[in-house]
């Protein structure tokens, strides 16, 4: 998957960077060119929303979790979060358009106890990671942008349920996995200098839902005999400032 990402963020990549050198003409209304490819970092604040839900109850019954199948819980967390981008854009006149991939570590990471049996259990709700490769449209006002832009976004989300007192040993269930969805915001970027960009950024994701079956794993890591199945859905809103170094003025 990983893989994926980053072909398909090459791919739309190059496709940019194609359409752009086809259209790119004199910059007319801004005496700053924002043409150019570009890297940098990005640090902020994210804030994530995980649902968990029982979508079958096992055969026999359960080990870990919940009052039914059907029965859900959820996890919001605000937390630190941060990581880097790659991106082209070509300007003309006043407008920039362009495409751009990132990659941002989280630590959204939210444990609760569980409202059906507080005494023995608890739940945790995980964004590890995620990634974007979208387009950018942007209007400039010489050393000013403002800019939308929208594609896809793709995360690692992991589930856990956890029993530590109802039988001889502790037993969890968890599940992890990618999972793929889509991804909308705005910004506004600055240029300090003719190569250095102070931006802010606004993202919101919407990973989807992931049914997963697992085996639940007892302390002494051998396998409970019913498996159980959730379903996980997660989104999440990130406002990051970001600092970009523009390597140049396009093709």
């Amino acid at each position: 998957m990983k893989r994926f990402i980053a072909v398909a963020a090459l791919a739309g990549l190059s496709a940019t960077a194609a359409s752009a050198a086809d259209m790119a003409g004199p910059v007319a209304g801004s005496a700053y060119d924002w043409s150019g490819f570009y890297a940098g970092a990005h640090i902020g604040v994210a804030n994530g929303h995980i649902k968990a839900t029982d979508a079958q109850q096992p055969d026999g019954g359960f080990y870990t979790d919940t009052g039914g199948a059907g029965s859900t819980f959820n996890f919001n967390d605000t937390n630190v979060a941060g990581g880097a981008h790659i991106g082209y854009q070509a300007q003309w006149n006043q407008f920039v358009l362009g495409g751009e991939a990132t990659w941002t570590a989280t630590g959204i990471d939210k444990t609760i106890t569980s409202p059906y049996f507080p005494l023995s259990d608890t739940e945790t709700g995980k964004l590890k990671h995620y990634a974007t490769v979208v387009g950018r449209i942007g209007y400039a006002f010489d050393r000013f942008m403002v800019y939308a832009k929208g594609g896809y976004a793709g995360g690692e989300v992991s589930f856990r349920a956890y029993d530590c007192c109802t039988l001889a040993q502790g037993v969890g269930y968890e599940q992890s996995g990618w999972q793929n969805g889509y991804a909308v915001g705005a910004g506004i970027d600055y240029a300090l200098t003719d190569k250095l960009v102070l931006g802010v950024d606004y993202t919101h994701i919407d990973l989807g839902s992931k049914t997963r079956t697992g085996n639940n794993v007892f302390d002494d890591g051998s396998l409970g005999s019913n498996p159980e199945t959730f379903k996980v859905k997660a989104r999440a809103d990130a406002v990051m400032a970001r600092l970009t170094y523009k390597f140049g003025a396009g093709f």
